[in-house]
């Protein structure tokens, strides 16, 4: 070196701290067929780890990491639908922080604590390109074999028997139309009068791309719906780019351009908005190198499953439905029964005139973090109906009068979330 003291190199090899969750797989301690849940990509993996080697958890499978789980609202990551079961804790983790972009890891300052942060969208302003002298070589991987836009789940019963539930996502896009007929809503634009419409359309022929989920230990439609958007989650990224980045380049790594950020990536032709999903340096004999690995950033869950289309039938074809759907009759029932805990999906119907509240059962021996599938069924009137845990301080949540379908999350502490 320049001290005189001559050369010395230094070889440190060992684990990322993250990699300890490696030592886990995903257990539900409930007896229930999958942990499923779904929240935005960080109160997913902070339940996740909670419930897996956490205070969640036995004693024996808990892990000395400090995991404080913030309010949904101030949470990051896009939405993720999660139903996993003995697979492993740290690739299930990886994936959910690579599909809901965000950066995570465990910082040591006398104890291990973890940590998440989101990119900043720099792609106006940060350009890899081997023409701007910021790129040396890259690849791209875009193949249609890791998509899929529709899901077959295969559940209970065998042979003609066998209970076939079907997921889609919906290709939908929003177009302009003048008023006619047609029309249902109506916006200013200016001096013309336009209408702002969505077009739904069923994946068919050309755009359709199939799975197959055999999961024959499930039984409910909760289970079959829960596990198919889970699924179309994870078939959701198609573009994969590698690249040999310069060290000397109009960017610096830690200030113009970070982990997680959202870059643009160009070379032979081709160009795409991509995340920056890790960055190696390499230190070898004073010369430094930059190695990059990049994904495309994904569709947040809500324009992913749009109108979802729910469908079960039986490898016969024979239409069939099955009993997993608890309905109470509003404003007659005002709460739920313990005994109702074992239903993930719930459904309301009746008179909603004047308002009603809705008491949902919190065991925090059991359920107390819970999803639930919730139908609203002509439920008539213009008042809303308030769903509680009766417990002081939480959140509730007020749903709208109607006919739809949406998802709640209840959290250990009695707050009620809406997902989607």
């Amino acid at each position: 070196g320049e001290d005189g003291k001559g050369s010395q190199l230094r070889v440190i090899t060992g684990h990322d701290a993250r990699y300890i969750f490696k030592r886990r797989v995903i257990k539900n301690l409930n007896n229930v067929t999958n942990w499923s849940m779904t929240a935005k990509g960080e109160i997913v993996m902070r339940y996740l780890i909670q419930d897996q080697c956490g205070s969640g958890t036995e004693l024996k499978r808990r892990l000395p990491v400090i995991n404080v789980i913030p309010d949904p609202t101030d949470a990051i990551g896009k939405e993720y639908s999660i139903a996993e079961s003995f697979t492993n804790l740290y690739e299930i983790l990886t994936t959910i922080a690579t599909q809901t972009e965000i950066g995570w890891r465990i910082k040591f300052d006398g104890e291990l604590t973890l940590e998440f942060y989101s990119g900043t969208d720099r792609h106006e302003t940060v350009r890899f390109d081997t023409n701007y002298e910021s790129l040396s070589n890259g690849e791209f991987t875009d193949s249609a074999e890791s998509y899929a836009n529709t899901i077959y789940v295969g559940g209970k019963g065998t042979g003609t028997d066998r209970d076939i539930y079907e997921g889609e996502k919906i290709l939908g896009e929003e177009i302009k139309l003048l008023i006619g007929e047609n029309s249902f809503l109506l916006l200013e634009a200016g001096s013309e009068d336009i209408l702002l419409v969505r077009h739904k359309e069923t994946p068919n022929g050309m755009t359709r791309f199939e799975a197959w989920d055999n999961q024959t230990s499930m039984t409910t439609e909760s289970e079959y719906e829960t596990e198919a958007l889970s699924m179309l989650t994870q078939y959701g990224q198609t573009l994969q780019v590698s690249g040999q980045g310069l060290a000397k380049c109009p960017y610096e790594y830690g200030k113009e351009y970070n982990v997680g950020d959202i870059i643009t990536i160009a070379f032979s032709g081709k160009s795409a908005v991509v995340q920056i999903l890790s960055v190696t340096e390499h230190w070898v004999f004073g010369q430094y190198d930059l190695e990059f690995s990049f994904g495309k950033p994904q569709n947040d869950l809500n324009k992913q499953l749009q109108l979802m289309l729910k469908q079960i039938q039986k490898a016969s074809s024979k239409t069939s439905t099955t009993d997993s759907i608890q309905w109470y009759t509003i404003p007659t029932d005002t709460e739920m029964p313990s005994s109702d805990t074992v239903y993930n999906t719930i459904g309301f119907i009746g008179d909603c005139d004047t308002g009603a509240t809705f008491k949902l059962y919190l065991d925090n021996e059991k359920n107390g973090a819970k999803t639930y599938h919730v139908y609203i069924k002509q439920l008539r009137g213009s008042g809303r109906l308030t769903l509680t845990t009766g417990r002081t301080g939480a959140v509730d949540l007020e749903l709208d009068s109607g006919t739809y379908v949406t998802i709640i999350y209840v959290d250990e502490l009695g707050n009620i979330y809406k997902t989607i």
